[in-house]
């Protein structure tokens, strides 16, 4: 409410300069948007977006220039799940108010969540010149940092966090992160345990301390963390999820399904935690519901590339050709880039027989990446399947000069006739 206050300042600066007819039609304006933004509130707060979003909306047409109005109206529209929109919301809150550093810390966090870290590094950057000592934005950009994989940046903005205070936890629990991705850990560890000694009863501490031994392939220690993070909160879907991946890699998928059926029960929208379920169910063989888990996670999250790929192969593997090939479409759609994509699009188009198309997929994914040996040995077997031997053969080759081993054996059943 800081810039509602700055412009009844400004209104009553220029008022000597202004008739007093339009000051008071101005400021009743403002009052009834306020009256707006109150029941959008309430509205909100009771579950009914839709009716908030009108409420917002009507405030912003009692009052166009109210910045708060649309920073309010791009929060729910994220919550909503219409990003474009909220976006645009943010755009007009800071066009109308460029000095809130908190507005661009908001958009920020939309832009990640779209991933957009480099767009989101920027944004952050303006805030950071309009308050360089708030630690909430220092957090957000090295976050921002650490997903674009910028690590010495991001471990600098949380050195700097550090420095401002040593005693935030959060900043040593980034920090660990980020060394845990540089495979460093001794300097993970020492962080962790410095989070452990401000907050020993933290069940945020003990999940990331479960994450830190889970990448180290420590898992009776990464099981007892997430035990730990448990017991100090029994609400914590994030634990349970994190205990269920422990227990699927330790080859439990009952265990792993009792995590996730709790993980799931707390927060219904968790589309890591249906993945991995429908990955569990896979386990003990019960592939329909797998399938299901896999929908519940791509409905959640509609860009879950791995979900598509997963419920396609998934399909494909019981026989349905029409219902996996929009899985794999969609997939490539969302990530045309990825040559692994285009390499199992075509894995899976050849077990159907669809030799053509499976090649040139294949070639695709070669196109992409000139060293994919994988690639070259599924086309290779392909062309030879197709009865284009010599071509099959030569690719079969390729892959076993890139290191395919298991293209040795192929060369020998298929290839040692047509020398």
């Amino acid at each position: 409410m800081k810039y509602l206050k700055l412009i009844l300042l400004i209104i009553c600066a220029i008022g000597a300069f202004s008739d007093s007819f339009s000051q008071v039609i101005f400021t009743q304006a403002r009052q009834e948007a306020m009256q707006f933004m109150q029941q959008a509130e309430l509205s909100k707060r009771g579950g009914n977006f839709n009716n908030a979003y009108d409420q917002y909306t009507a405030a912003l047409k009692t009052d166009p220039n109210y910045a708060e109005a649309f920073m309010k109206r791009a929060l729910l529209l994220q919550r909503m799940g219409r990003y474009t929109e909220s976006t645009v919301d943010y755009n007009r809150a800071i066009d109308i108010n460029p000095m809130s550093a908190v507005y661009y810390d908001q958009r920020a966090k939309l832009q990640m969540m779209e991933s957009d870290y480099i767009g989101a590094i920027t944004t952050l950057d303006r805030a950071l010149e309009l308050s360089p000592y708030e630690a909430y934005l220092l957090d957000t950009r090295a976050i921002a940092k650490l997903e674009n994989n910028e690590f010495n940046d991001a471990l600098s903005d949380m050195n700097f966090i550090l420095e401002l205070n040593p005693k935030d936890t959060l900043a040593y629990l980034m920090r660990a992160i980020t060394y845990t991705r540089l495979n460093n850990y001794d300097a993970a560890k020492t962080d962790i345990e410095s989070a452990l000694k401000l907050r020993p009863y933290s069940e945020l501490v003990y999940d990331i301390k479960g994450l830190f031994h889970l990448h180290f392939n420590e898992l009776p220690e990464a099981l007892a963390a997430f035990d730990m993070a448990i017991s100090f909160n029994p609400r914590f879907p994030i634990a349970y999820y994190n205990r269920g991946v422990v227990h699927k890699m330790m080859g439990n998928p009952d265990k792993a399904m009792n995590d996730l059926n709790i993980a799931i029960s707390i927060n219904h929208d968790f589309p890591n935690a249906h993945f991995n379920r429908a990955v569990a169910n896979k386990m003990l063989g019960d592939d329909e519901s797998a399938i299901e888990d896999y929908t519940r996670a791509i409905n959640i999250k509609g860009d879950f590339t791995e979900a598509l790929y997963n419920r396609g192969f998934t399909r494909s593997m019981l026989g349905n050709y029409a219902a996996s090939l929009p899985d794999f479409d969609r997939a490539i759609a969302l990530n045309p880039a990825d040559p692994v994509l285009w390499n199992k699009r075509g894995n899976m188009k050849a077990f159907f027989g669809k030799y053509l198309d499976a090649v040139r997929d294949y070639d695709e994914a070669l196109r992409l990446d000139r060293n994919y040996a994988d690639a070259y040995y599924n086309r290779g077997l392909t062309k030879i399947m197709s009865y284009q031997e010599i071509q099959g053969c030569r690719d079969l080759e390729e892959a076993l000069r890139l290191g395919f081993n298991r293209a040795e054996q192929k060369i020998k059943d298929f290839c040692m006739r047509i020398k």
